[in-house]
């Protein structure tokens, strides 16, 4: 990697941060006045729904890169390849972001604890009640599989990158019950499409790191909750970061093992599993107040 590259990189990452901490800051006040507050775990108050900053910090990033597209070809201003936008990943990307997050913010919005769990919300599906998390359960493949199929070899393709997805982003769903968590698996994993990503996916990674390190601080002072929408969101990155990066050589494994946790946390408690493991129960619990 070039310094020029590294430079441009920081850029992005600082870019992120400035966003987030302006935005988020904004976008927490105007939640806390509106009484968007949900008890946390430990029972205390708390701004819910801060993954909102994640679909207005991406928005805004998507208007920043299009200005440094016009500086681009007006000035001749020297953008490495693999930090210029193009429409074949920026578009389905935004798609995938703005369609996740409005199913996770009407479950924010409407949903209740009536029924959890893949198994609970089918099965008032099939009682012929529609909750928040079927509504989801459809939703979510369907939109990703929209947001992918021009990037898949077909539709069976497409299918597989919208069930990784999918999975993805209900992983992360079971992840965001304690402070930092959510964030905790997003960050390392986002991190390796620094180096791995498409040539066109850098700036995003770069830049979605810095969003989420704003985030990480705020979410492990329990000073926010990001929410379904929050969630949600990260998710679907992660699901499209691997969609667009890597084969059915890491992709088939990666649905597997998703699949499985899926299985076993209908049964289980992945709190509970994470609490009797003694380097999770470490690293969950590593910057919380306990």
């Amino acid at each position: 990697m070039s310094i020029f590259t590294v430079l441009w990189t920081i850029a992005h990452f600082i870019t992120g941060v400035i966003l987030a901490a302006i935005i988020g800051g904004a976008l927490k006040r105007l939640l806390h006045d509106s009484g968007a507050l949900k008890q946390n775990y430990r029972r205390r108050d708390v701004v819910n729904m801060m993954g909102l900053s994640l679909i207005l910090v991406w928005l805004a990033m998507m208007a920043v890169a299009a200005a440094f597209g016009f500086a681009r070809d007006i000035v001749g201003l020297p953008v490495p390849e693999r930090f210029q936008f193009t429409p074949d990943i920026s578009m389905p990307l935004t798609i995938l972001i703005l369609g996740v997050g409005i199913f996770g913010l009407i479950d924010d919005l409407l949903g209740s604890r009536e029924s959890t769990g893949f198994r609970g919300h089918i099965g008032q599906l099939l009682k012929g009640r529609l909750t928040t998390g079927a509504l989801k359960a459809l939703g979510i493949p369907a939109v990703a599989f929209f947001a992918i199929y021009q990037l898949s070899i077909g539709p069976l393709e497409a299918f597989g990158d919208a069930l990784l997805i999918a999975l993805f982003v209900n992983t992360l769903n079971l992840l965001d019950l304690r402070p930092g968590r959510a964030l905790k698996f997003f960050i390392p994993l986002l991190s390796i499409f620094l180096l791995y990503a498409p040539s066109s996916y850098g700036l995003a990674t770069a830049a979605l790191l810095g969003v989420a390190l704003v985030l990480l601080r705020a979410d492990l002072r329990e000073e926010i909750m990001l929410g379904d929408v929050g969630s949600n969101v990260l998710g679907a990155v992660l699901g499209f970061s691997f969609v667009i990066t890597f084969g059915w050589g890491v992709k088939l494994p990666l649905i597997i093992v998703l699949v499985a946790l899926q299985v076993l946390t209908e049964r289980y408690s992945l709190t509970g599993i994470i609490e009797n493991t003694p380097v999770l129960r470490e690293f969950d619990r590593l910057g919380r107040n306990i």
